[in-house]
């Protein structure tokens, strides 16, 4: 009696407690609930039914599932996938198609450790798959797939944060889909038809669960370094129209100096004939010309005056209210190349966020401030709610074109990384904030 409750209440748990593990994993800060009550719930669940499930079967003594008396055990199975699935889609705060990606990824891992213990011959009677040595074969099996499993899941995990087309997810879905029908379709094979016994079964299946992690693996890779050098390429294309504006600016100055040596020229010769009425309308003239030349200067630091200066002419013609507080007095420790990545991704982004607010809400606060070895950022910016959800560590954004968007934090928080800094974002009354402190030395650097 309490071999067979052990062995009911064990195998019960280990069918069910490494895939509602992996089922969550991915998806580890991004719940709705407090974490701790989500997991008490959901070991309620799992002892509440495993409770029935072992009291079912020590009273109908299960000999192998071709046993008619095995129907309970499947139903009370089946309503606990049931509850724990309902937990999984009410309590994760994630895309729809995300989660049932994972599910059906876990799905094939549950089936397949199940099918590799019940077709094990030596398992398979007098108590089917609930026998001390199924037990530890099960426990075997789940350990030996531990980090491979964790590993694939967290590149799950950062795809996600890639914020990918659902379009495309639902595409990668198909993968984990259609290996999960073909091993039920699979066992459903008789031997008579070419399986000459459930060795060669269970190999097989393995083979293609392995292949079924692998291309998963494989596609989510190669779609994180598509979509990571597509972000790249678009955040260096914002840049290089950063130096452009800088060259077209220096062009600028060298045609203003240019006209400085021609006004001079004129001013000497109507002095030299002592036309001084001439000379003074002259200078009124210039003078008006010049006051029609919008000039600003934010900073001495030529690169930063002119992308803010153009992003304050973007923001102008949006219909955006634009506040600067510029304390940078000379050279920073940033290279050209990372400023503007940083600065434009930055900026690009609240930008975005204000194209979707009515003229009269659009706003933009940015805060730039040096101070010895530390560069500080702060913009903020209202948004619209509706297309701003938190996602993970990040937030989702529902942009039509997603293929163009985001990559902006990601690479922030690179760049933040490279400068021994921190980057992060937080909203504040309907206002998102984005921050970053970056160092110019390291810390052994500041010690000295």
């Amino acid at each position: 009696m309490i071999s067979a409750i052990v062995h009911g209440f064990s195998g019960f748990w280990l069918q069910l407690l490494p895939c509602a593990f992996f089922c969550l994993y991915p998806f580890a800060d991004s719940f709705r609930y407090p974490r701790k009550r989500l997991i008490a719930l959901l070991l309620l669940i799992l002892s509440v039914m495993s409770a029935v499930f072992t009291w079912f079967y020590v009273k109908l003594d299960i000999v192998s599932d071709e046993d008619a008396s095995y129907l309970p055990l499947n139903l009370i199975f089946v309503l606990t996938l049931v509850l724990l699935l309902a937990v999984y889609l009410l309590c994760i705060r994630a895309e729809t198609v995300h989660k049932v990606f994972v599910f059906i990824l876990i799905a094939n891992y549950g089936f397949l450790m199940t099918e590799l213990v019940s077709n094990t011959p030596s398992f398979s009677e007098p108590e089917y798959m609930y026998c001390t040595s199924a037990l530890l074969f099960h426990l075997l099996f789940n350990g030996l797939m531990l980090c491979p499993m964790l590993y694939i899941l967290r590149h799950v995990r950062s795809a996600f944060h890639e914020r990918i087309d659902p379009a495309i997810w639902k595409g990668i879905s198909v993968i984990p889909g259609i290996f999960f029908a073909g091993l039920l379709l699979f066992y459903e094979i008789p031997v008579s038809a070419g399986i000459p016994d459930r060795q060669v079964l269970n190999l097989l299946t393995g083979a293609m669960e392995v292949l079924m992690l692998f291309l998963c693996y494989v596609v989510l890779r190669l779609l994180e370094t598509t979509r990571r050098h597509s972000g790249e390429y678009a955040a260096l294309e914002a840049s290089l129209e950063s130096y452009r504006l800088l060259a077209d600016a220096q062009g600028q100055i060298r045609e203003a100096h240019h006209e400085i040596r021609h006004h001079i020229a004129a001013l000497s010769i109507l002095l030299q004939n002592r036309d001084y009425d001439g000379a003074a309308r002259y200078l009124d003239s210039v003078s008006q010309d010049d006051a029609k030349v919008e000039t600003a200067s934010y900073t001495p630091h030529l690169l930063l005056n002119s992308m803010l200066a153009n992003y304050r002419a973007k923001a102008g013609a949006a219909g955006i209210e634009v506040s600067y507080t510029v304390r940078v007095p000379g050279p920073v420790f940033m290279e050209d190349m990372d400023l503007c990545q940083f600065l434009s991704n930055l900026l690009d982004n609240a930008l975005e966020a204000n194209s979707h607010l009515a003229p009269g809400e659009r706003r933009l606060s940015l805060t730039v401030r040096q101070t010895e070895d530390f560069l500080y950022f702060r913009c903020e910016n209202p948004f619209d709610p509706a297309l701003l959800r938190p996602a993970g560590s990040g937030f989702f954004t529902s942009k039509s074109d997603r293929t163009a968007h985001g990559y902006g934090i990601s690479i922030m928080e690179r760049i933040a990384k490279k400068y021994n800094g921190v980057f992060r974002t937080e909203i504040q009354n309907d206002i998102f904030i984005a921050a970053a402190n970056l160092c110019g030395s390291t810390k052994e650097k500041r010690m000295n």
